[in-house]
């Protein structure tokens, strides 16, 4: 892969922004006891765990404290080597790899791939292929969601699809302000994280394209040799090597205490939208009831099981043998002898 300036400047000034805001990188953050540096995007199951306490009952029986920063983009903050564990699609790590050589271990799965294209009510769009070449695209960033998207132009219309270049201008923008973006005019289509999106889909504004198809259920059709399960991760739990090597068995207890909180997401979908709107962009009880009822059936992005095993992994990491094949002034491509990040299957304490 091509090392790109722009990359490194982003990384250089989260880790900047982090260490002025307090991270607590540093040795005061150890005060006390062991810390995992943990960063992720603002997640309602996280919220469930702290709000019953279950963060703090595991916290006193296993004598760690997880200390989290808050952010849309963990690959630059894990890039400023400001964490132990951040979550990460399964594209973005050969990518992280090659860009700081960081070493990482990616031992847990959260939630798939689920940034779907959205288009205006009433707009001819159903794919890629019949936007016109040269028009806007409102996206959240260069990597993550539009890494699968990427491939999927590719795979399914022979489109480069890239920020900085390619058949459209893409143009990024934070996911909850493009919806508005999307409405106004200001791009033909937009990537948008379905749960910013609710009020304008419930009342018909806005509509997903590819037959209402979130990106883990469309990379079936493109997919290489598959196990039959679930595949294209939005969200792994990934540890620097070094971290990993020296914390195995609390690796484990980190995916049991997630665990945990997906059976209560999966248990309680409805009083978690409500217990927390600020996750679903939800202005009345109709758009809780939508979304609710959007994640009750196959579109529901948290996995069933936060361990992995064998087969998934060789399924899962297939995903970047596509990569290979892009262009290589993409930044989600990936050279042939690009690193291969490991994947640990764990297993738990228990049943």
């Amino acid at each position: 892969m091509r090392v790109t300036n722009g990359l490194r400047l982003i990384a250089a000034t989260v880790a900047i922004g982090l260490i002025a805001t307090g991270c607590g990188t540093g040795p005061a953050a150890n005060a006390g006891g062991e810390v995992i540096r943990f960063a992720f995007a603002p997640d309602p199951v996280w919220d469930l765990l702290k709000q019953s306490g279950t963060i703090q009952k595991w916290e006193a029986e296993h004598g760690v404290r997880i200390e989290t920063s808050t952010t849309w983009d963990e690959f630059t903050y894990f890039a400023g080597g400001h964490g132990d564990i951040v979550s990460m699609s399964t594209q973005e790590t050969p990518v992280l790899e090659t860009e700081t050589k960081i070493k990482t271990v990616t031992f847990g799965k959260y939630n798939y791939q689920r940034v779907p294209l959205f288009r205006r009510a009433g707009d001819p769009y159903e794919t890629l292929a019949d936007i016109p070449k040269g028009s806007k695209i409102c996206v959240s960033g260069p990597t993550s969601n539009t890494a699968f998207w990427t491939l999927a132009a590719k795979e399914m219309h022979d489109l480069d699809y890239r920020v900085g270049g390619g058949d459209f201008q893409l143009i990024v923008n934070d996911h909850f302000v493009n919806p508005t973006n999307l409405l106004r005019g200001d791009c033909e289509a937009a990537a948008i994280i379905p749960e910013a999106a609710v009020p304008q889909l419930r009342k018909g504004e806005l509509e997903i394209m590819y037959d209402g198809k979130l990106p883990f259920q469309l990379y079936q059709e493109f997919a290489p040799d598959s196990d039959g399960e679930k595949h294209v991760l939005g969200n792994n739990f990934v540890a620097t090597e070094k971290w990993f090597n020296e914390n195995t068995d609390l690796a484990v207890a980190f995916l049991e205490l997630w665990q945990t909180g997906i059976d209560m997401w999966k248990e309680q979908k409805a009083q978690t939208v409500a217990r927390f709107p600020q996750h679903f962009s939800v202005e009345s009880d109709e758009d809780i009831e939508y979304i609710t009822e959007f994640v009750s059936g196959d579109k529901d992005w948290f996995v069933d099981n936060v361990f992995l095993d064998e087969d998934w992994i060789a399924s899962e990491t297939a995903i970047w043998e596509l990569m290979k094949d892009l262009n290589p002034d993409n930044h989600n491509y990936l050279a042939a002898d690009a690193p291969q990040p490991r994947f640990v299957a764990l297993e738990p304490t228990s049943d």
